[in-house]
């Protein structure tokens, strides 16, 4: 039975606990000019350079949030505090979520913890799935931290970058929910109260995508329609809206199917499209929509190869994919998209220049392209990390990568540049020794800094 969802306010002010400073990892790294398909090319202008960021944190599917201001927040939860017993390969994150919300004022160079709650008392009491969103659109501030237990989903949101949060058990007594989104849309058939647009959380049950609505901000939810009933599985990617307030999920359908669920009545009613091609087991295809409403999906081959198409009405018809991937990199994970200007794009991903995973190391990729839109795209790719440290030893993929676990993230600050959110599940010694110390689960975050503005 479904059941509507009722909301408990509370105020959890946010202590700032620490004051990171959070060097470079290494020498920064300048990006590689290269066309669809990993051919290295010439390109005028100047190259962005990646730099990485250590948080001070343990992290595990880590996901991003950016202020008007430009400061960046991250959440991730932390896979080793209740238990680091088992193998380090399967190891789930159970972690205090509420106190894993970091932001940097100064692009990267320090980090506070605003999360919510005093001192070491969260309202966050555990996290399967981390998960922050910043909804930046011109009538709204507000940053939302939602964490996942096993019975239980737990949202604060903010509209002061962390300084104090609103705290509100979303979804208590929902069974079986796993691998949330949050977003936000704009109102097509209610009326809004307290806050101008629609919050959507979307959430894995199985067989299906369910979805549950607040029309107050996120004081209180109540369910929509089912999303993609039946298919053969409920993961899915972020969620996003576009100008006119139809909402998109994407996900993967049956047969390895790269789809798109769509809903133009708040959720009421979904339709789906199905893209050409297959992909990869196990992952997350990824869609972003531009100011324009034109949408761009990212999804992994077969081949493990990360595949850019977009759709200029709506999702009817499809450009030919092209393979974004960097020079030099043979497979992919976790791959993930968002859009700035129109045909402007950002994507991160790992990859991994070795042949078999047996003995592979994974670096954290980032990168950002132009003119996607048209017949001659121009991309620039970098690693995040010093290729000598790398992110991930061993298997990575397709889907759950280790402790860096099911997703990572990407998003374009106002200023135009590119950040990233990964683990660094290299963070002691598997460079040297292909095995991964239980203590390997860093949350870091890269950008890519100079280069084509993609707000522009």
């Amino acid at each position: 039975m479904r059941r509507p969802i009722l909301a408990l306010l509370g105020l959890a002010a946010a202590v700032t606990l620490a004051v990171t400073t959070a060097p470079s990892q290494a020498a920064e790294r300048t990006a590689t000019a290269h066309k669809a398909g990993g051919k290295k090319t010439t390109a005028t202008g100047k190259a962005p350079v990646a730099k990485l960021f250590d948080i001070g944190h343990a992290a595990g599917e880590p996901t991003l949030g950016i202020t008007r201001q430009g400061w960046v927040a991250i959440t991730a939860g932390d896979g080793c505090v209740t238990s680091c017993a088992g193998d380090p390969e399967t190891l789930q994150t159970v972690a205090p979520g509420g106190r894993a919300v970091f932001i940097t004022k100064d692009r990267g160079k320090t980090w506070e913890n605003v999360s919510p709650g005093v001192g070491d008392v969260s309202p966050h009491v555990a996290s399967l799935d981390p998960y922050l969103v910043a909804d930046r659109t011109p009538e709204s501030t507000r940053l939302f931290d939602i964490d996942l237990n096993a019975a239980c989903a737990i949202l604060s949101y903010s509209d002061n970058a962390g300084e104090s949060w609103v705290t509100n058990p979303l979804s208590c007594g929902e069974p079986v929910s796993d691998h949330q989104t949050l977003f936000v849309g704009k109102p097509v058939t209610s009326s809004t109260l307290l806050y101008p647009n629609i919050v959507y959380y979307c959430f894995n049950k199985v067989a299906y995508l369910d979805c549950s609505k607040s029309l107050d901000g996120g004081l209180t939810f109540v369910p929509t329609g089912n999303a993609a009933y039946p298919e053969c599985s409920g993961l899915h990617g972020h969620g996003v809206g576009n100008s006119k307030g139809v909402i998109y999920l994407a996900y993967q359908g049956c047969n390895a199917t790269p789809t798109l669920a769509i809903s133009k009545d708040e959720g009421a009613t979904w339709s789906t499209v199905r893209l050409p091609g297959k992909m990869s087991t196990g992952g997350d295809p990824s869609v972003a929509i531009d100011s324009k409403d034109n949408l761009y999906f990212l999804y992994e081959s077969v081949e493990r190869r990360p595949l850019l198409t977009t759709s200029t009405n709506g999702g009817k018809t499809w450009s030919k994919p092209l393979d974004v991937g960097m020079p030099g990199v043979k497979r992919v994970n976790l791959s993930t998209l968002t859009v700035g200007a129109p045909g402007k794009v950002a994507f991160a991903y790992y990859g991994t220049t070795f042949e078999s995973d047996r003995q592979a190391f994974w670096n954290g990729y980032l990168g950002l392209a132009t003119g996607v839109l048209g017949s001659k795209p121009t991309f620039w790719s970098a690693s995040v990390n010093d290729p000598k440290h790398p992110l991930k030893t061993g298997a990575c993929g397709p889907g759950r990568c280790g402790r860096v676990l099911d997703f990572i993230d990407v998003e374009i600050a106002p200023d135009g540049t590119p950040w990233a959110a990964y683990v660094d599940a290299c963070a002691a010694t598997c460079e040297k020794t292909h095995v991964e110390s239980v203590h390997d689960n860093d949350g870091v975050v890269g950008a890519l800094f100079g280069g084509p503005n993609l707000r522009r």
